[in-house]
C-alpha cells in the first residue's frame, strides 16, 4: 500500500481531492445561512429551523436520485445541472421580500437541498476506479479528516461574509461558490475520463429497479451510516445542551471545534494504516470505541473535562468514516457505486436529525447529560447491526 504522500501524487488525485474539498466550504454553511436570512428577514426561529430542515430533507431525498442520474449518464452533466440548480435557489432565496409566503421559503430551502451537488459521492467513484482497495482506503480516510477542516471554514468564513455584507448576500455568495465549484469539477479530465457510467458493468447483479439498495451489504452499510448520523445528531445536540447546563454557552463553538480537532488528528495517525486491516472488524471496533467514548462523556464534570473528553470521542470519527466508504467502495457493484455513496449522504443526514431530535427530548425529559448515552446507544446498536449481518459484506 502506498503512503499517503504517495497517494497525493498520484496524477489527478491533488487536483480532484482539492476541488472536492473546496465544494465542501459553502455547503458547510448553507443550512446556516438559510437560517441568518430568515431571521435577518424578521421571521420567526421556528420559520427559520423549519427551513434548515426542509434544506437537509431536500439534501436527504436528492442526493441519491441525482447519484442514479449520475450511474446512468455520467457525472459531468448531472454535475453541471444541478451547479446552475442550486445557485439559482440560493439566489432566489436570498431575494426573496419579508413579506413573501412561507410556502416560498420553504419550496426554495428544499430545492437548495433537493439540488446540492454530490461532488463528495463523485470524487470517491473516481478514486475507487483509479487505485485498488487498500490505497483507496488510505485515501478516503484522507479526505474525510481533511473534511473537518472543511466543516470548520466554511461557517467561519462565509458567516463572516454574512456579517459585513449582510446574510443575503452571504447566501448568494455561497450558492455561486457551489456551482462554481461543481461546474470546475465537472469539466476535470478524470471527471471526463472515470466518472461516466460504466458500460462493462451493465450485468452487475441488481434488483429494486437496478437501485444500488438491491445489493444486501449496500442496505447494511447504509444501517450502520444511519446509526452514525444519530450518534452525531446526539452528540452535537449534547454540546450545546451540555455547555448551556455547565453555565458556559459561550463555550460551545470550542468545544465543536475540540471534538473535530480529535476527529482530525485521529484521521491523519490512521489514513497511515487504512486497508492493512479486514474491514469489516476494524468497522466493529471502532463503532464499539466510538459507544464507549461517546456514553463516558455524560460523566465528565466540568466544560474543560468535556473538551479534553471530546477529544478522545472524536478521534475515531475520520477512521470510521474512511472504513465505511472504503466497504462501501467494494460492496456496490460498480454500476451503481454513485447512487450507493449518495445513500450513505443522505442516511448519515437522516440520521442526524433523527438523533438530534431524540436528544432533544431525552435531554429535556431526563438531563442534558443524558444525551451522550443516546450518542453512544446509537454507536453501539452500528455496532450490533454489523456483527448480526457481516455475512452480507463478503
Amino acid at each position: 500500500m502506498a503512503t499517503t504522500t504517495a497517494l497525493v501524487r498520484v496524477p489527478g488525485v491533488l487536483r480532484t481531492m482539492s476541488l472536492a474539498l473546496l465544494a465542501r466550504v459553502p455547503l458547510a454553511a448553507i443550512g446556516l445561512l438559510l437560517v441568518l436570512q430568515v431571521r435577518h428577514l424578521g421571521h420567526s426561529y421556528a420559520l427559520a429551523g423549519v427551513c434548515s430542515g426542509a434544506c437537509a430533507l431536500g439534501m436527504a431525498v436528492g442526493s441519491p436520485i441525482l447519484g442514479r442520474a449520475i450511474d446512468r449518464v455520467g457525472q459531468p452533466p448531472v454535475l453541471l445541472l444541478a451547479g446552475a440548480a442550486v445557485t439559482a435557489a440560493s439566489v432566489a432565496f436570498a431575494l426573496l421580500p419579508a413579506g413573501a409566503p412561507v410556502a416560498a421559503f420553504l419550496a426554495l430551502a428544499g430545492l437548495v437541498g433537493l439540488a446540492q451537488p454530490p461532488v463528495g459521492a463523485c470524487v470517491r467513484v473516481i478514486w475507487r476506479r483509479m487505485l485498488d482497495a487498500a490505497d483507496f482506503s488510505a485515501l478516503v480516510t484522507l479526505d474525510a479528516t481533511l473534511q473537518e477542516l472543511a466543516f470548520l471554514i466554511g461557517p467561519l468564513l462565509l458567516v463572516g461574509v454574512a456579517q459585513f455584507l449582510g446574510a443575503a448576500a452571504a447566501l448568494a455568495v455561497t450558492g455561486v461558490l457551489l456551482g462554481a465549484t461543481s461546474a470546475l469539477f465537472a469539466v476535470l479530465p478524470e471527471t471526463q475520463r472515470l466518472g461516466g457510467a460504466d458500460p462493462a458493468a451493465d450485468d452487475a447483479p441488481r434488483t429494486f429497479g437496478s437501485s444500488a439498495l438491491g445489493v444486501p451489504g449496500v442496505r447494511t452499510l447504509l444501517a450502520i451510516a444511519a446509526s452514525m448520523g444519530v450518534a452525531f445528531g446526539a452528540t452535537e445536540l449534547g454540546i450545546i445542551t451540555m455547555a448551556d447546563h455547565l453555565d458556559a454557552s459561550g463555550m460551545a463553538g470550542i468545544l465543536f471545534a475540540l471534538w473535530g480537532a480529535g476527529s482530525f488528528a485521529g484521521g491523519l495517525a490512521w489514513a497511515r494504516y487504512a486497508g492493512v486491516h479486514e474491514a469489516v472488524g476494524t468497522m466493529l471496533m471502532l463503532l464499539v470505541v466510538l459507544g464507549i467514548t461517546s456514553a463516558a462523556l455524560a460523566a465528565v464534570p466540568g466544560v474543560w473535562p468535556l473538551g479534553a473528553a471530546l477529544v478522545l470521542a472524536g478521534a475515531a470519527v475520520a477512521p470510521l468514516f474512511g472504513v465505511l466508504y472504503a466497504a462501501m467502495g467494494d460492496v456496490a457493484p460498480d454500476a451503481t457505486l454513485t447512487e450507493a455513496f449518495s445513500w450513505e449522504t443522505s442516511a448519515i443526514t437522516a440520521g442526524i436529525a433523527l438523533g438530534s431530535a431524540v436528544a432533544g427530548a431525552v435531554a429535556g425529559a431526563v438531563t442534558p447529560r443524558a444525551t451522550f448515552l443516546v450518542a453512544g446507544a446509537a454507536f453501539l446498536a452500528g455496532a450490533v447491526a454489523l456483527r448480526t449481518l457481516r455475512a452480507t459484506l463478503r
